[in-house]
């Protein structure tokens, strides 16, 4: 066995109820890239705690695991509603993962 081992893990993307539809309109999820569902992320970091405990191994790193995202900035004028006009991009990161670290006790 190892003197250390590691392990890591991605949360998934949180999600938003958007609705869907003109006449009959019906509420979908959507995936949301300005999020990450944090109930799982802090699930996910708790097992792998609890696993290296286990086995015997104390946890001496967690690094995030952090993912750049960009979107497309639009504007609309005050006069024509209609029209849009891009603006540039925005970027922005989330923190997706982590990667955890453990020593033999």
């Amino acid at each position: 066995m190892s003197k250390f081992i590691s392990t890591w893990f991605y949360a998934s993307l949180g999600t938003y109820d958007v609705e869907k539809g003109l006449f009959f309109k019906k509420t979908a999820k959507q995936h949301s890239e300005r999020y990450v569902n944090l109930d799982e992320y802090a699930e996910r970091l708790r097992k792998a705690y609890e696993d290296f405990d286990e086995n015997g191994y104390d946890v001496i790193e967690v690094t995030p695991i952090v993912m750049g995202q960009s979107e497309a900035s639009i504007g609309k004028t005050k006069q024509l509603i209609s029209e849009t006009s891009y603006l540039g991009d925005v970027g922005f990161s989330i923190t997706r993962g982590a990667v955890i670290i453990g020593k033999k006790r």
